[in-house]
C-alpha cells in the first residue's frame, strides 16, 4: 500500500482520535524502511498535552491509541503500519523537523 492509500484508510482512525480529544491535526507518515518497496510506515501524530497528562504513562496513551486503531481499521491496513510515533504539543518542533526531513 502506498502512502496516499494508507492515509485514506486511516481517516476513520484520525477522526475517532480527534473526536476523543487524543490528537490534533493531521498524521504524517514516514517510511519504516526508506527505499524498500513495499515498505511499512510510521504513523506520526501530535497528541494533546492535556490528554497525555491525564493518562498514567505514555505507554497507557499508546495502548489507548492502539485500541482506537484496532476499532477503526482492518487487519490489512494495520499490516502496513510499523508503529505509531507519538509527539506531545511540547515536542511539536521535533514533529515539524521530521516532516521537513522527509520532504527533502
Amino acid at each position: 500500500m502506498d502512502r496516499q492509500e494508507l492515509i485514506g484508510k486511516l481517516q476513520d482512525f484520525k477522526q475517532a482520535c480527534l473526536n476523543r480529544g487524543y490528537i490534533e491535526g493531521d498524521f504524517f507518515l514516514t517510511e519504516a524502511y526508506p527505499g524498500l518497496i513495499p515498505t511499512s510506515f510510521v504513523v506520526n501524530m501530535v497528541v494533546k498535552k492535556a490528554w497525555l497528562d491525564s493518562v498514567i504513562s505514555r505507554g497507557e496513551a499508546l495502548d489507548k491509541l492502539l485500541d482506537v486503531l484496532w476499532e477503526t481499521t482492518t487487519a490489512k491496513t494495520r499490516e502496513d503500519i510499523f508503529t505509531l510515533g507519538v509527539y506531545d504539543e511540547d515536542e511539536r518542533h521535533l514533529f515539524e523537523q521530521l516532516k521537513t526531513k522527509e520532504a527533502a
